[in-house]
């Protein structure tokens, strides 16, 4: 018995020390008083001069250093005035809460009184919306968001206060939703029915609370222009340069081939002596040059004419509104390219001719 009775004397001693300590803690220095008194004196001035939100930051924020009756009024009355109804009752509620003495100085017990008829003018201004949901399938119990607010079940079809303003209302289920936007004025009681139907992809609800919210449907892309892999001009002149490179270069190959071969009897031991044999030496190295030419003309357009069909164009579609290049009347031949390419060769060199 002994035993008990100590245990419960230190367990009395340690929450007295505890509270004695969080006491200590609450009771605001010197320095936070003088804060708190120059924010009050700068939230009034700014309130005098319409600087609603700066003034309610100050007062917020002296109540929240000093907790007396005398900064919670202000702080009261600044969001009353502000259209902040429910926030204003709210720092109310927390003045009655504020422990009260004989004692206490002759500005809190007025504040006290200040903050009772404010609450009392307040009651009758707290505007009301009830919900009523029309189309609600048997057994489904509607979820009620209000202004991104899940409501308890307990409380829909009852009157919910909220501010005055404007307000969104979505009631969802798992196979219906419905939202209303509402506007209400100061002491109105509105009734705000909500009629659900089947639920829509483009619907915006917000979910409830600890639901992810669902996959927003993705906008369809702008239809991309259509690529086209056909032949174009550029696909015809590669074609062209290839082919007649390639012509170009056999045959000049060819004619370097034979004047090579007649100068192994002209030039014994690869020696030319006569103005004749040294003729064709020169020729035959020309046309070797000219050949080397001709292929590599060939490969280029070839490479040319391929990159063209594999990397593609736009099309030439008409776009919407304009319409297609007009057929060619009946009898009249369609118009032809007049772009040509022509290899030539003569005595000792070749070439290409381009016409257009």
């Amino acid at each position: 018995m002994g035993f008990r009775r100590a245990r419960f004397v230190l367990a009395a001693a340690a929450l007295g020390a505890l509270f004695a300590t969080g006491a200590a803690r609450a009771e605001p220095t010197a320095a936070d008083r003088e804060t708190a008194r120059s924010l009050m004196s700068e939230a009034r001035e700014l309130r005098e001069k319409g600087h609603m939100q700066d003034a309610l930051k100050r007062f917020k924020a002296a109540d929240d250093i000093m907790r007396v009756p005398t900064t919670g009024l202000e702080l009261a009355r600044t969001q009353a005035s502000m259209g902040l109804l429910l926030e204003a009752r709210d720092t109310i509620a927390n003045i009655r809460k504020l422990p009260s003495s004989p004692s206490d100085p002759e500005p809190f017990k007025e504040a006290r009184a200040k903050a009772e008829e404010l609450d009392n003018s307040l009651e009758t201004r707290i505007p009301a919306l009830t919900i009523v949901v029309q189309g609600a399938a048997e057994g489904e119990t509607p979820t009620i968001v209000v202004d991104g607010s899940q409501l308890a079940a307990a409380v829909a079809g009852l009157p919910r206060r909220v501010n005055a303003g404007r307000h969104t209302v979505v009631v969802r289920t798992p196979t219906t939703q419905g939202e209303r936007t509402v506007d209400v004025k100061e002491g109105e009681r509105k009734d705000v029915e909500v009629t659900l139907s089947a639920a829509s992809k483009t619907l915006e609800v917000t979910p409830p609370l600890g639901e992810t919210p669902p996959a927003q449907a993705e906008h369809p892309s702008e239809p991309s222009e259509a690529t086209s892999h056909g032949p174009t001009a550029l696909t015809f002149v590669g074609i062209a340069a290839g082919g007649a490179g390639l012509v170009l270069g056999a045959v000049t190959g060819l004619l370097s081939m034979s004047k090579t071969s007649s100068l192994k009897t002209e030039c014994p031991r690869s020696v030319c002596t006569s103005a004749n044999a040294l003729s064709d030496r020169s020729s035959a190295y020309t046309l070797a040059t000219v050949s080397d030419i001709g292929f590599v003309v060939a490969g280029v357009g070839a490479a040319v004419a391929i990159t063209t069909l594999v990397v593609g164009h736009e099309s030439s579609a008409a776009p919407a509104g304009q319409s297609a290049p007009e057929a060619p009347a009946e009898g009249q031949p369609a118009p032809q390219s007049r772009l040509r390419i022509v290899p030539w060769i003569g005595l000792g060199s070749a070439g290409v001719t381009g016409v257009f």
